[in-house]
């Protein structure tokens, strides 16, 4: 799955879920790939969305992209965001984010992991990679 698609997939998520001033960028616009406001808490969410590049190896592919997702990720942290990942769910990146975990958790940046057109949500306090489908994204992030 390549970013793009990731990128609409979860978009469309948060759109159909109540996301206010919703922003999708694609490409080389600057800023975060999605950012909207959670209805409930009036909070800040930040997306950054990777996937499959060609010509990488898997391994390659997605230790570079989540590397990528998480500089992009820290030049805007700010404790008062609420700042996520969104991946294919695949092999790969699954492989990767369990290696991150810890770090992941600190910082409360949350996993959105799309295959197909379900999104899978880890919560950075989650006590180990147990993702889960919620009923809403929206609500899930607006905990």
């Amino acid at each position: 799955m390549r970013e793009r698609e990731v990128t609409k997939v979860v978009a469309a998520r948060l759109r159909e879920e109540g996301a206010l001033n919703l922003k999708v960028r694609y490409g080389s616009e600057r800023g975060p790939d999605i950012e909207c406001d959670l209805p409930g808490s009036g909070r800040r969410l930040y997306v950054e969305a990777k996937g499959f590049r060609a010509g990488d190896t898997v391994s390659q592919n997605c230790r570079t992209t989540v590397g990528e997702a998480l500089l992009q990720i820290f030049s805007i942290y700010d404790r008062d965001v609420l700042c996520a990942m969104a991946l294919p769910y695949s092999d790969g990146y699954t492989t990767v984010v369990r290696n991150i975990m810890p770090g992941l958790r600190v910082l409360g940046v949350h996993v959105l992991l799309v295959r197909g057109t379900e999104v899978w949500h880890l919560r950075p306090d989650s006590a180990g990679f147990f993702p889960s489908v919620p009923e809403s994204i929206v609500e899930e992030l607006d905990k």
